[in-house]
């Protein structure tokens, strides 16, 4: 079963997919990319969803991005906010993530496979940094819960 991190964005704006890409690609890794470079929704400000493969036959990286308005932010937002309830305690974090669901604009999910190495989790590491620092976010990670900006767990929830 895929592994999810999210980043929880105060920002509407997201780094497009060639900053990403450009970033990410500077550093070392060499990617194959869906939507490819010479497709429209490569360009496209707006994006929904990239595909980052950094190694022959192992999955991609699958990063979908929900905005404030849309269906399915409102029912993750409504989904995270169900599974607080259930957990009990943690007062001051629960406080903080509440705020945060509260002020989110766009969610940014990694679908990760079980089958990762070393050098994709690199990647992942180094990709939820760049939205990190662009979006004012927060990261969560499923079965863990909400981090700070340095590491530091806010809310653990499974």
């Amino acid at each position: 079963m895929a592994h999810f991190m999210r980043v929880f964005c105060r920002t509407q704006e997201a780094p497009t997919i060639p900053h990403l890409v450009d970033k990410i690609e500077h550093i070392g890794f060499e990617l194959k990319i869906f939507p490819a470079k010479d497709d429209p929704r490569y360009q496209d400000p707006d994006w929904k969803t990239v595909h980052l493969s950094y190694e022959d036959r192992r999955p991609s990286v699958m990063v979908d991005r929900s905005v404030s308005g849309a269906e399915d932010f409102a029912e993750e937002i409504e989904e995270f906010r169900t599974a607080m309830q259930a957990v009990e305690g943690q007062d001051e974090g629960r406080a903080v993530v509440d705020k945060l669901l509260s002020e989110t604009e766009q969610i940014i999910a990694c679908m990760i496979p079980d089958d990762f190495t070393e050098e994709g989790w690199e990647l992942v590491e180094y990709l939820l940094e760049l939205l990190l620092d662009a979006t004012d976010g927060t990261l969560q990670a499923d079965g863990e819960g909400f981090f700070d900006k340095e590491g530091e767990l806010i809310f653990a929830i499974d």
